[in-house]
C-alpha cells in the first residue's frame, strides 16, 4: 500500500468514525412537543439545574403549563444570599421561579426523596394517576431526554396522559453532537448515558 492510499484510508476510517460518534451523539436527544400541558416536570440533576427550572418556567409564562412539578434528590447547592443558607436545590428552583413571575400556587413539589431518572418516573406516574393528569412535558438537558422519556413512558405505559419532552439546554452545553468525542467530558457523558440506557432496558423492562 502506497503512502497517497494509506493516507486516504486513514482519512476514510477517521472520517466514518466521526460520522457514527455524531450519530451516537444525536441519538440520544428526543423531542416531543406538546402544544400544552396539565404540569411540567422538571427532572432532578444538580449541574444543569438551573437551565431545566429556566425552561420549565417559561412554558407556565407562555401559557403552555399550568403548573411545574418539582422533585428532592436531597442535594445542597451554594450559598444563598437570600435564604442565607445552602439551599436544597429544590428550594433555590423554587425561588428562581417565584422571582421570574412564576404564581406559588403553580409550583409545586412531589413528595419523597428520589435517587435517580427511574425514581423520578415513578413518583410522576404516581402523580399522574391520582391527579388524574392527562398531559405532562418533561424537561431535562438533551443527552437526557431519551432515558428520561424511556422511563416516563414506562411508569405511566397503563394510563392515558399525553408525555412530552423538551430538552432545554444546548446538547452537552460546552461541546456538540460533532465534537464531543475530542473531550474526556464528552465520552464520559456520551458513553455514560448509553450505559445507563442498557441498564434501564436491562433492569426494568
Amino acid at each position: 500500500m502506497g503512502p497517497l492510499t494509506a493516507s486516504i484510508a486513514f482519512t476514510v476510517v477517521v472520517a466514518t468514525l466521526w460520522a457514527a460518534a455524531w450519530a451516537a451523539g444525536r441519538a440520544l436527544v428526543v423531542q416531543v412537543r406538546l402544544p400544552r400541558a396539565d404540569a411540567v416536570l422538571v427532572m432532578a440533576g444538580a449541574p444543569v439545574y438551573s437551565g431545566r427550572v429556566a425552561y420549565a418556567g417559561r412554558l407556565v409564562l407562555d401559557g403552555r403549563a399550568s403548573k411545574i412539578l418539582l422533585t428532592n434528590d436531597g442535594v445542597r447547592g451554594s450559598w444563598s444570599k437570600t435564604l442565607q443558607r445552602n439551599p436544597l436545590y429544590y428550594e433555590r428552583a423554587t425561588l428562581r421561579l417565584r422571582e421570574a413571575g412564576v404564581p406559588p400556587g403553580a409550583i409545586e413539589l412531589l413528595p419523597g426523596n428520589i435517587s435517580g431518572t427511574y425514581d423520578e418516573a415513578m413518583l410522576i406516574g404516581e402523580y399522574a394517576r391520582t391527579h388524574a393528569l392527562t398531559s405532562l412535558v418533561v424537561v431535562t438537558s438533551d443527552f437526557h431526554t431519551r432515558r428520561a422519556l424511556w422511563a416516563v413512558r414506562r411508569a405511566l405505559r397503563d394510563a392515558a396522559v399525553d408525555i412530552g419532552i423538551e430538552p432545554a439546554v444546548p446538547l452537552f452545553t460546552a461541546f456538540s453532537p460533532r465534537t464531543w468525542c475530542w473531550s474526556p467530558r464528552g465520552w464520559n457523558t456520551v458513553v455514560g448515558e448509553y450505559l445507563k440506557l442498557a441498564y434501564y432496558c436491562a433492569r426494568y423492562s
